[in-house]
């Protein structure tokens, strides 16, 4: 099992196996369930998911308990991405951010962290976490994540002469352009901790 899943597969077990049982596994059945060879590890990604406020673990046997299972949905924070300069795009789930049931949720988002000011005008400030939609299409103005030879980038898209470009929502940055670029997806919300 890749390592990017796996703090997903154990709530989506977790989530299960209550359901089903009416009791939550013990550390050992997580660790069975999964071929850790010790328990630490399975204490690793519960301390996890309980530092994602997803569930409550007070260390005894079946002990764990799914926080407000039935109100929240759990996105995926896959990394950072660059609203200034492009980075390498790498999706490997950092956390997971918990998210109200009135929020129109759907498996193909997830959420990156943004470093840089580029979309500041856009209200999207260095820190925030933005709400992504897997997506290969949209349209001219939407904000997108768009992957340029390797790096993503959050930027406004429009498409002008046969060309792509990426607009930088703050007065002092330029336009990129490009032939081409891979859309990742559009930015439908934001979170932002004060």
């Amino acid at each position: 099992m890749s390592n990017k899943n796996t703090v997903n597969d154990v709530f989506k077990y977790l989530s299960d196996f209550i359901d089903e049982n009416g009791y939550p596994p013990t550390v050992r059945e997580i660790c069975k369930e999964f071929n850790f060879k010790s328990t630490s590890t399975a204490q690793y990604y519960l301390k996890k998911l309980e530092d994602d406020n997803l569930i409550s673990f007070g260390g005894k046997k079946r002990a764990i308990s799914i926080n407000d299972k039935k109100r929240f949905h759990s996105l995926p924070v896959v990394g950072t991405v660059t609203a200034g300069q492009p980075i390498l795009a790498v999706e490997n789930i950092e956390s997971y951010c918990p998210l109200p049931d009135e929020f129109n949720y759907s498996d193909d988002m997830f959420m990156l962290r943004v470093k840089g000011t580029s979309m500041i005008n856009a209200g999207i400030m260095n820190g925030d976490k933005i709400i992504v939609q897997k997506t290969s299409s949209c349209t001219d103005g939407d904000i997108v994540i768009a992957l340029v030879e390797d790096s993503a980038t959050c930027k406004r898209i429009f498409h002008r002469d046969g060309k792509i470009i990426l607009h930088p929502e703050n007065d002092y940055m330029e336009d990129m352009v490009f032939d081409e670029v891979y859309l990742v997806g559009k930015v439908c919300g934001l979170i932002r901790k004060f």
